[in-house]
């Protein structure tokens, strides 16, 4: 009887090496911070088209100046008052749509609080009105 010699099998098992390397970027993806929280972005100002209203549309205007005061149809209104004032306007005539006339320095933190107003009051259309936006 002849004996055979064994082989010893020198090839290494990739497995375990590629769970560990994709673990470790699985960590470095989750623990990476992509964009600084502290970063300010600037918006692009871009020429807007406007729909074209006739005179015959029906709608409500609304100021906020620059100092954040909120003007219903010229008349100074609190923001706590807006909804209800809305409403009566859209119960006692067949407007549904909001003009927005809004100064450059007024702040987002007053803005969107008065569109979310106005779409819970049910105003159906809301424009923004950028030909005859305020300036100081």
């Amino acid at each position: 009887m002849i004996a055979r010699e064994r082989r010893i099998d020198a090839g290494i098992d990739m497995t375990p090496l590629i769970d560990v390397v994709f673990q470790l970027l699985i960590f470095l993806m989750v623990s990476s911070q992509f964009i600084k929280p502290d970063r300010r972005v600037e918006l692009p100002v871009g020429p807007m088209e406007s729909a074209t209203a006739s005179p015959d549309d029906l709608h409500l205007s609304l100021v906020i100046t620059s100092e954040n005061v909120i003007l219903l149809e010229g008349e100074e209104t609190a923001k706590e008052e807006l909804e209800s004032k809305l409403r009566d306007a859209i119960k006692h005539s067949d407007i549904d749509a909001l003009v927005l006339r809004i100064d450059k320095a007024a702040r987002a933190e007053i803005i969107f609080p008065v569109m979310e107003i106005a779409r819970k009051s049910g105003i159906i259309n809301l424009a923004y009105d950028k030909k005859n936006e305020l300036t100081e």
